[in-house]
């Protein structure tokens, strides 16, 4: 960019313009508590509005703002309707078919697909890369394709394979299909995932999701486990289905990979035996485990020799309290504790593929409690951002308790802490919450289990008004009067955009908290006052 214009004007200085693209180029801005290595997210519709803008206003712009246009597309609908109808591109899907492109839409095709570095695809649109058999994205970077009812398609996907490649992400949703359909698409899948590797020798970062019938999963896991062990430069791997067990044990022993997302199955850590002497992931700064009891996790932690940055487990049984606490205090190791910046414990959910157990009733007793004392370990843990605990395990904290605990996380931002049966006999209230802000200036979203139904109106603290929390999630918490606690969180929390109760309607309570997210959004608009709520 030409630096000879009145320099008066700052959109002349080639950083300054370059920072504003970078800024209309941001995606939707929000906690996005989501484990994928690859995630291809766009500009918001405003912020693409304005690049187009940008891009007729004039030459100097033009450039630049194009390239941030489509640098990321979530769809090839966009490229498309360059030089189709919508009426053409809505009966893609439909018929299958697409008319060739004339000489000069292929020039207007070709203007904007040098552009595109980090594209999503589903099998229902990629059809239309077998039309355009010269079609290529020369700059591709990150594909990530979804294959949901037609292994065929994947022929069709070859033309965006290449050496440019580095991140490449296969979604399989066949849930529907039968044994002998399965049978088919293995046969489609096996040459295309053995030649995978050679085809795009860049790659690395690589994500297998698999969402199919418990016999399809089992057909897929010698193609999937051949084909991780294929990739020479692979730093970030995601397999979310089971492997085989030399497979697992390759990639927890492996040195390589600074990223690991795994699922397993109980009885292959147990087959591993691995010794005390031997460090698993010992170079790894993110890891996810699926399916997996904190017992066998705990297994894998070692003093020494691990230095995560983030931790996230999946849990196919709520643990019992005593092995949350030595599974914490494992995890507590000295060269954790300023490593560490998230940690996730969470129940295993049904598409996990690690068929969890749904434990009997008479398990979650005060075995299974979770309190103050079990948590304490996590108060080393000093350079935490994100904190959540999602299990069917009673959560048993007061307000003075959760504070105490906070006071050693000065640093964070997203804390989650869901209790399996609701409000225990020890619980939070909403002092607890102002407290728990005041303790953690830089919270932004708050998910907890409160009782809502005191209103606090004074006391030490309660002066608090932050406006670092966009956020605020109340499931299972019990409620009298919603237009008070509307009135009393618009006050503390006057930047939220965001407030969720229990996620069913049919549950206690989720009719008054939708009554206090109405309330909230009224105060904000300045509809009603908030002297006027009673």
């Amino acid at each position: 960019m030409s630096l000879t214009r009145p320099k008066h004007n700052p959109l002349y200085v080639a950083d300054i313009f370059h920072i504003i693209l970078d800024f209309l180029s941001e995606p939707f801005t929000g906690y996005d508590n989501d484990s994928d290595i690859i995630r291809i997210r766009i500009p918001r519709e405003e912020g693409r509005r304005a690049l187009a803008a940008l891009a007729q206003t004039c030459r100097m712009f033009s450039q630049p703002s194009l390239n941030c246009l489509w640098r990321k597309l979530d769809s090839l609908t966009r490229l498309l309707r360059c030089v189709f109808t919508k009426e053409e591109v809505i009966g893609i899907a439909r018929t299958g078919k697409l008319r060739s492109p004339s000489l000069a839409e292929w020039r207007i095709i070709k203007r904007y697909s040098h552009r595109i570095q980090e594209l999503e695809i589903w099998d229902d649109e990629s059809i239309f890369l077998l039309e355009f058999s010269g079609f290529v994205l020369p700059n591709l970077r990150v594909l990530s394709w979804t294959l949901t009812h037609d292994p065929e398609s994947v022929a069709f996907i070859r033309p965006l394979l290449g050496p440019t490649l580095v991140a490449f992400n296969l979604s399989l949703n066949m849930e529907t299909f039968d044994d002998e359909e399965s049978d088919a698409d293995e046969v489609e899948l096996r040459p295309f995932l053995e030649t995978l590797p050679s085809i795009c020798p860049g790659l690395k970062v690589v994500s297998f999701d698999v969402h199919r019938s418990q016999s399809g999963v089992e057909k897929i896991i010698p193609l999937l486990s051949q084909a991780v062990c294929s990739f020479d430069k692979l730093d970030r791997l995601a397999i979310r289905s089971p492997i085989d067990g030399v497979t697992l044990r390759h990639l927890i022993a492996s040195p390589h990979f600074t990223q690991l997302l795994l699922s397993a199955r109980q009885s292959q850590i147990e087959e591993l035996s691995l010794p005390r002497s031997d460090t698993p992931f010992p170079d790894a700064k993110k890891i996810s485990l699926f399916g997996l009891n904190l017992s066998s996790i705990t297994g894998l932690l070692r003093s020494e020799g691990q230095i995560f940055s983030s931790t996230e487990f999946h849990l196919d049984i709520p643990p019992t309290s005593q092995l949350t606490l030595s599974f914490l205090t494992a995890l507590a190791s000295r060269p954790r504790r300023s490593s560490l910046q998230s940690i996730i414990l969470d129940r295993a959910r049904a598409n996990s593929h690690a068929w969890p157990r749904e434990p009997p009733d008479e398990f979650l007793d005060d075995h299974y409690v979770l309190s103050c004392d079990t948590l304490q370990p996590l108060i080393f843990f000093r350079e935490l951002r994100e904190l959540s605990i999602d299990l069917k395990n009673p959560i048993s904290l007061n307000d003075e308790e959760l504070v105490g605990l906070a006071h050693g996380w000065p640093m964070l931002r997203f804390l989650r802490f869901v209790s399996g049966n609701g409000l225990s006999t020890k619980h939070l209230t909403l002092r607890g919450l102002i407290l728990l802000v005041a303790a953690c200036p830089q919270l932004q979203r708050v998910d907890l289990c409160v009782d809502a139904r005191d209103i606090p109106t004074c006391g030490v603290g309660m002066d608090v008004r932050s406006t670092t929390i966009k956020e605020l999630n109340f499931p299972g918490s019990p409620i009298n009067n919603p237009r008070l606690v509307a009135k009393f969180l618009s006050k503390h929390f006057p930047s939220i955009v965001l407030l969720l109760g229990p996620p069913y309607k049919w549950e206690p309570y989720a009719e008054e908290w939708v009554q206090v997210r109405d309330n909230v959004w009224l105060i904000k608009k300045d509809i009603i006052m908030p002297s006027n709520v009673t």
